[in-house]
């Protein structure tokens, strides 16, 4: 068993979402392959977006096309990454006796079956913007005033203050103070739902076996490979490329 909170299975589903983020390099390798065919490598999806190519130039020449590619590549599959690390641990405090995974589109995110702890969960404390924060707050706070017997947070995993780890009554310019509305950041989230401190660090340790699990279990190609692969059908076409870009930029 990786951890004793939850069973292997469940983290395995958990860490596959998030991987499912890496295949769309898969997905570039293809699309320019298909526009090879074609005739034209630029239409392929790893030119979607604006590419800087002074940037583009300055890196080729220093670090070689390679590397480049590797950069151009990670680059693009990391907001899909990042966007699905809040939604990980989510997912994975979902599935721990007791608790439940509300999904998307609910008022928060997790919820103790016995409907006495409510929690927003982000992965950063800066992933909502002021607006969405305050959307967040209103929830809470009505989500306790129809259940006085319940508590809400909005929690967040990693924090931008010198306390990495904590919980406190949420305190909110233009909001009254509501003692049953606090705020939990860090381990006190996993320690919450748990109930077991170090819950978040037993995570983190075994997290790198349980992503070769998956890899291997799951036969995903290597990301390295992918991008060797993206290298070598590119390469031939670099001069044209470099044209294009600077064409679709000035």
């Amino acid at each position: 068993m990786y951890v004793s909170f939850i069973t292997d299975a469940h983290f395995k589903a958990c860490v596959r979402y998030v991987l499912s983020s890496y295949s769309n390099a898969v997905n570039l390798r293809d699309s320019i392959s298909k526009s090879i065919d074609k005739g034209d490598i630029f239409k392929s999806d790893l030119f979607s977006n604006v590419v800087d190519p002074f940037k583009m130039t300055f890196d080729i020449q220093k670090i070689g096309l390679k590397e480049w590619v590797n950069k151009e590549v990670l680059r693009q599959l990391d907001k899909s990454v990042e966007q699905k690390m809040g939604e990980f641990h989510q997912r994975l405090l979902g599935g721990i006796d007791g608790w439940v995974d509300l999904g998307i589109g609910h008022e928060v995110d997790l919820m103790k079956e016995d409907k006495t702890v409510y929690l927003e969960i982000k992965n950063k404390y800066n992933t909502c913007s002021s607006d969405a924060l305050k959307g967040v707050r209103g929830k809470l706070e009505e989500i306790t005033k129809e259940n006085h017997q319940a508590v809400g947070y909005w929690a967040y995993i990693i924090s931008n203050t010198v306390q990495k780890s904590g919980v406190e009554v949420w305190v909110k310019r233009g909001f009254n103070q509501i003692d049953a509305i606090r705020k939990i950041w860090g381990e006190e989230v996993y320690s919450l739902v748990t109930g077991q401190e170090k819950a978040l660090e037993q995570v983190y340790n075994i997290l790198p076996t349980v992503i070769r699990d998956v890899v291997k279990e799951d036969e995903i190609e290597d990301l390295s490979f992918i991008i060797n692969q993206i290298a070598l059908l590119i390469e031939p076409f670099l001069d044209e490329i470099k044209e294009r870009i600077y064409r679709e930029v000035f």
